[in-house]
């Protein structure tokens, strides 16, 4: 089994990478960013930009049984860099798809999408077959992607597997000013002893998700079945949605020594309010991806993470 994860050097990379060299299994793991990523054993770290098509053929020297897929251009970079943002998410991913196609035997592909490739006026509860609208061009970025690796699958030049993640928490830091960043300092930094300022309405409701809520839906997902997929290769992971009030709560009920007060970013707020405020899938749920179950969980799961990192 040879494996590959692109974007391991990142916050759910790192943490996906983690649980791979710790299940066994794979005889070889590769992983790729532009930075290093923390390895153990014999796993490989590949630096490089996925952009860059000399990079891309020497990971592919060797074929792959597994990929997953979770570098990308996010919300706020694409907005502010078009070029580079079409660069990243659709152009590096269909030259990728393509190597996939080349490989003497399909690999499976496990691919992270995202809620914003949902938009505009929107139900309470998002499942998997409300019509997509994007609002933003990350979004749009991940709807096509979606339906090329839903293509690619039907003719049998890979096996994909799409999650469409929430926001995902919490980010260590540093700050990195993305979308899910600034939400994921509302618990990091007050957890931290440091004062935080939330940009949304207090009463803004959205989805979130661990991140180990996350790799653990990863890691099912690459057990299923392709017959679980159906037409559509995509599913939304099913999310705890919450308040910034209710994080302020769980935060109290934790001791957090940091407080959050708040100041309205109008850009930031249009953008979440793009997204679902519930997101839900039952085909998910079968497969046995769930929820987090409470904010209070999500703190403690955050407190978790940097009692292992002492």
């Amino acid at each position: 089994m040879r494996v590959l994860v692109l974007g391991a050097a990142g916050f759910i990379g790192s943490h996906l990478a983690a649980a791979l060299q710790a299940q066994g299994g794979i005889d070889e793991l590769v992983l790729a960013d532009r930075r290093p990523a923390a390895a153990s054993g014999r796993a490989i770290v590949a630096c490089g930009d996925i952009r860059d098509e000399d990079f891309l053929a020497r990971l592919f020297a060797g074929g792959y049984d597994r990929i997953y897929h979770l570098a990308a251009s996010l919300t706020l970079d694409a907005e502010s860099d078009f070029s580079a943002g079409m660069a990243v998410n659709l152009h590096a991913l269909m030259r990728l798809l393509e190597h996939c196609r080349l490989q003497d035997r399909p690999p499976q592909l496990l691919f992270a999408s995202s809620i914003s490739t949902f938009g505009g006026p929107l139900p309470d509860i998002v499942g998997d077959d409300v019509a997509q609208t994007p609002q933003t061009s990350y979004g749009t970025h991940k709807a096509i992607a979606e339906l090329l690796i839903s293509d690619y699958s039907r003719r049998g030049f890979l096996d994909g597997r799409v999650l469409r993640l929430p926001v995902v928490l919490t980010h260590p830091g540093p700050a990195t000013g993305s979308v899910s960043d600034r939400i994921a300092a509302l618990i990091r930094d007050p957890l931290g002893g440091r004062d935080a300022v939330c940009p949304l309405a207090p009463d803004t409701r959205f989805p979130v998700a661990s991140v180990q809520a996350v790799v653990a839906a990863m890691l099912a997902l690459q057990r299923a079945p392709a017959s679980a997929f159906g037409a559509s290769r995509a599913l939304n992971l099913p999310s705890l949605s919450v308040t910034p009030r209710e994080i302020e709560a769980a935060l109290r009920a934790a001791g957090a020594l940091g407080k959050l007060s708040w100041q309205a970013d109008a850009h930031l707020q249009a953008i979440i309010d793009g997204w679902p405020r519930g997101f839900d899938s039952r085909r998910a749920r079968a497969l046995g991806l769930h929820a987090d179950a409470s904010a209070d969980e999500l703190v403690a799961r955050h407190l978790e993470t940097l009692h292992e990192r002492r």
